[in-house]
């Protein structure tokens, strides 16, 4: 089925490929015509840095950005970080605007002379085609593109591996080397997500080629991975209810991804000397080298950052768009604001308690959980609320200093739980019938789970109280456990 032919809506030019959000034919052109630009910028910077480029002063000093991200790559280095070749830089510029001649063509080509909307239907046209709401094709699109990050990833690891090395910084004075023993151990390269590899600076604590070129391998198979299941699969019932199905959603959801990769690479640059050496990029954490001399690491971090921070509002802007929309908001006509209706009507939501952030995480506690039995509802909050009573009687007793804190600790988590028990056991006595009646209750507005009717039984609540005594009882004694044995634990785990 062919999609119907959708106007050029009347926008400004500022609204830029907004205009084209329905027309799959002319937005397809003006993403090919955009990777043009993108390429050919990149081809001609990096002839205008190699037409300035002075071997007499460090490469950090020079304003540069593309040599020195070539140079870490190990084209044209030699001992030291001194770039003994500059050949590479310029058949990697040349290639780059042959490359953007190429797609500027192809843009051309798909804004000009092909349907302003793809057919849907089975060719090589159609494989482009798209529908907003079709949430089989948006993961397909997902799927493509995380399986095209990956190989991305995996270019890196070939680069070091096979390809000429890369630069280590810390090898003597720094030279070129190929990296034949990448870490492939997870405990170590997601230690440094957590903070239990490094010196606490996540994954901009990374100081050898091993693990970055590992930590590459591992992102090639995660987004290789998500881009299988999601050409696969289709969205689940938690995201059709979760996510918006629009074109301004997803502008949304890429601005907010790309804020993230850019504050993240602002703040890898300004702090690793490993993947962004010194010698190219000047000293860590350092904006200038002299008074008024801006070093490569300092223009990097500084844009990244600003750029990052712009991205991000975008992306609240066009979310918040896009959820106003979603909810039947006219944005042309202004009619954000809606009478709430009768006010003598209790209203207890709140930006708060309302969000689909809010209401996702209380959907999802045992209390609310659907399809859960008293009994297995009982044991996951008691397991819960026992592992963590213990601490605060541990750390807070006055006993805490004395060879019995573990003891008392134990001995006080359970008694609060005996205690927490008889309360719940008592409301529900007083509170619930013994077989299962719909009574009326006063209506408000509210926009929170309400308690199970499955819970409304006498006989059910008690179940309920009884396994959350045997589970907070358990959680209690399993967290002393892991206290008292600590130190064996740790001393297991390889995370060296």
């Amino acid at each position: 089925m062919t999609m119907a032919t959708a106007p050029t809506p009347t926008v400004g030019w500022w609204a830029g490929n907004a205009r084209l959000t329905n027309l799959s034919g002319k937005l397809l052109g003006a993403h090919v015509a955009h990777g043009g630009l993108i390429v050919f910028w990149a081809g001609a910077m990096t002839l205008f840095e190699l037409s300035r480029y002075r071997s007499d002063v460090p490469v950090f000093d020079q304003g540069l950005i593309l040599l020195p991200h070539m140079a870490s790559l190990g084209a044209g280095v030699g001992e030291g970080g001194v770039i003994v070749d500059t050949y590479p830089y310029y058949v990697a510029g040349v290639l780059h605007v042959i490359s953007a001649a190429v797609l500027g063509a192809g843009g051309l080509f798909h804004a000009l002379l092909t349907p302003d909307v793809l057919p849907a239907e089975a060719s090589f046209a159609g494989f482009f085609a798209y529908d907003w709401k079709d949430g089989r094709k948006m993961t397909t699109i997902l799927g493509i593109h995380l399986m095209l990050l990956g190989l991305g990833a995996w270019l890196l690891v070939a680069k070091a591996m096979f390809w000429g090395g890369l630069f280590d910084p810390h090898l003597g004075a720094g030279r070129v080397r190929v990296v034949t023993d990448p870490t492939l151990n997870p405990l170590t390269i997601f230690g440094y997500l957590f903070g239990a590899i490094g010196n606490g600076k996540g994954m901009a604590a990374v100081d050898s080629l091993e693990d970055i070129v590992g930590g590459h391998v591992w992102v090639g198979l995660l987004c290789l991975g998500g881009g299988l299941w999601h050409l696969v699969t289709e969205p689940k019932g938690w995201a059709k209810k979760v996510l918006i199905f629009s074109g301004e959603a997803y502008l949304s959801y890429s601005l907010g991804a790309i804020a993230y990769m850019a504050l993240l690479a602002a703040y890898f640059v300004w702090t690793n000397d490993t993947a962004y050496p010194a010698v190219f990029y000047g000293p860590v954490e350092t904006l200038e080298s002299a008074p008024g001399v801006v070093t490569v690491r300092g223009w990097l971090a500084t844009f990244h950052g600003v750029l990052g921070v712009l991205f991000l509002f975008g992306h609240f802007w066009h979310a918040l768009r896009a959820r106003a929309a979603a909810a039947g908001f006219d944005l042309q006509a202004g009619n954000l604001v809606q009478p709430f209706g009768d006010p003598q009507v209790g209203n207890l939501a709140t930006p708060v308690n309302s969000s689909d952030l809010t209401l996702n995480f209380v959907r999802n506690l045992p209390i609310y959980r659907e399809g859960l039995a008293p009994l297995t509802r009982g044991l996951e909050i008691g397991m819960a609320h026992g592992y963590w009573l213990l601490g605060p009687f541990l750390k807070l007793s006055p006993l805490r200093d004395t060879p019995q804190a573990h003891t008392v600790a134990l001995a006080s988590a359970t008694a609060l739980l005996v205690v927490a028990t008889l309360a719940m056991s008592l409301y529900g006595t007083v509170s619930f019938r013994r077989e299962l009646v719909m009574v009326p209750r006063p209506t408000y507005e509210r926009s929170l789970p309400g308690l199970p009717t499955t819970l409304t039984v006498a006989e059910n609540w008690s179940q309920f109280c009884g396994a959350f005594l045997i589970g907070g009882v358990g959680g209690a004694w399993v967290a002393d456990a892991l206290l008292q044995n600590w130190p064996v634990f740790t001393g297991a785990l390889p995370l060296g």
